[in-house]
Formats: structure tokens, sequence, C-alpha cells
């Protein structure tokens, strides 16, 4: 995969991790539009609806001087029996410089081996975890020292996975809350009261 790919925060080392939200805060200090200094070609794939994700994106894509074009499965080859890879590759061959993927399988970017363009997971994880550490970073100007308690369905949700390994890897503590019946193996957990003066 292309070095410029934002798939998972593991794959970050601290410095960058670090770099994107130094870089967030000057986006939000700045009273002037960004630009990129060449326009861009950017597909959405959403292979699963989103209003959110997608349309937060396309914002974003679109203030910052990119072509963006919205793909749905529906209606494309896919209904034929096109494999991800294969979208994917065709958006690259016609020049396409990256795609913003939101899919229902788990570590879909797997089968994409060999897409030299960047690809961006917009599942909500790494993306979403990276909106709650700028938010902690805002908060308290550190991340390092902060004790974060992720609260709420941690069985099924990607963006937990992606806070915690972000907190381990910029020195924050965490642990996990919720319902019972919602924690997840190997996850620390703590009763929501005790995590809430934790």
């Amino acid at each position: 995969m292309n070095p410029n790919s934002l798939l998972r925060i593991r794959d970050l080392s601290k410095d960058e991790l670090m770099g994107i939200l130094m870089d967030a805060q000057l986006f939000g200090a700045s009273q002037k539009d960004w630009q990129l200094p060449q326009r861009r070609l950017v597909a959405n794939l959403f292979f699963e609806p989103s209003t959110r994700a997608h349309y937060s994106f396309a914002s974003a894509e679109h203030q910052l001087g990119c072509c963006v074009e919205d793909f749905t499965a529906a209606g494309s080859s896919v209904e034929k029996g096109e494999s991800l890879y294969d979208t994917v590759k065709t958006f690259e061959s016609v020049g396409y410089d990256a795609v913003v993927i939101r899919h229902r399988q788990d570590e879909y970017f797997r089968e994409l081996e060999g897409i030299e363009m960047g690809s961006y997971d917009a599942g909500s994880h790494p993306t979403q975890c990276l909106l709650d550490l700028l938010t902690l970073y805002q908060e308290f100007g550190r991340i390092e020292g902060i004790r974060l308690a992720i609260i709420g369905d941690i069985q099924h949700s990607r963006v937990a996975s992606s806070n915690r390994e972000a907190m381990e890897l910029l020195g924050g503590e965490w642990v996990f809350s919720g319902p019972p019946q919602w924690q997840r193996e190997g996850y620390p957990y703590m009763p929501i009261d005790e995590a809430v003066e934790w």
C-alpha cells in the first residue's frame, strides 16, 4: 500500500500521529482557505450506507480543492461480481490520486496489496480516533498522562480499538466501560461509576 494511506492507527509512528494533530491544529486556527498545491482526483467508495462519514469526507475534499467522485456499489460492476481490488484498481488506472473507502468487512484493505495510490479508511476508524485525539489535545494541550474512559458498546466498536492503540502510542491511560454484555475480551473493563471517578 501507498505510504500515504491511512488505514490503521498502529501503522503510524508517534511522530506521524502527533504531526497529523499539529496539522489539524493549524487548519483549525487559520482563517484562510486551505488548498492542495495541485488539483487531486479523489473517489469516495462507500460500500455501506453512511451520512456523516460520507459527507464529512466530501466536504473536506471539496474544501481542499479536490475533484470528488462519489461511487456506490449499486449500479456498478460490483453487481456483476467485480472485486474490491478490481474496483480500486480501475480508479487508479484512470488517474485518480486517492480513494476513501467505507466497507462492511474489517481489514478489507488486505485485498488491496499492489495498489499504489493513497487509500483512506472512512469506516469511522482511524479517522474518528483522530478527531477524539484532537479534542483531547485541544482540551488538555497533551495526550501523555491523560486518563480516558471509553464508555459504550466496546464489543462492536472499531473506534475503541483505534483509541486504545493511539493512547498506548502517545502515553495516555485508558479503561473501557459500559453495560457488561458489551465488554470485549482482552480489554480492561471498569464499572461505569468507577470509570468516571477514575
